[in-house]
């Protein structure tokens, strides 16, 4: 299985060992699409956890799990972080998680030249804007948009862009 990190555990909700969770998605009810939930038990192995309800609270998670029924064994989540397996994800045509995004090539779309490695991907409210690192140290922030994407290729971990006039100049 290939696991992705989105959210985390952050306290309890109510008596009968419901948890919060603060979601790290785009939006909070795409956890009402899953009813497998996963810890990591260590670096080698995952504890699966099977929701009985999932449901949205303002801007967080309320998931009750099958078999943690009270508060005390609710309380040994706190902290931890929730994964789902990717491979049970359908993600609309256009779409990619960031962690694909992490490392990617940046390349001029007219030049061919590369400008750098995505290092982070954050959403700033607009967009969701990449930060960009050069061969030589420089970071950038570069707006994902689609009038300055031209192409994105996980497989390859390039992404192709429409250079804004000034935006990579070293000066």
């Amino acid at each position: 299985m290939n696991y992705i990190e989105t959210g985390e555990i952050i306290s309890l909700h109510g008596i009968r060992g419901e948890v919060k969770v603060y979601p790290w998605t785009d939006y909070p009810e795409f956890l009402e699409e899953f009813d497998t939930f996963y810890i990591k038990k260590n670096k080698m192995h995952y504890q699966r956890l099977n929701a009985v309800n999932v449901r949205t609270h303002k801007n967080v998670v309320l998931i009750e799990f099958e078999g943690i029924d009270n508060t005390e064994v609710a309380r040994n989540l706190i902290g931890k972080t929730l994964y789902l397996d990717k491979d049970e994800i359908a993600l609309e045509e256009g779409t990619f998680f960031i962690a694909d995004l992490i490392g990617c090539k940046v390349i001029n779309n007219d030049t061919n030249e590369i400008l750098g490695t995505i290092k982070d991907v954050k959403n700033l409210g607009a967009s969701d804007i990449y930060y960009i690192e050069s061969e030589n140290g420089a970071e950038y922030m570069f707006p994902a948009v689609d009038e300055f994407l031209m192409g994105t290729d996980i497989d390859a971990k390039t992404v192709r862009i429409k250079v804004i006039e000034g935006m990579f100049d070293e000066d």
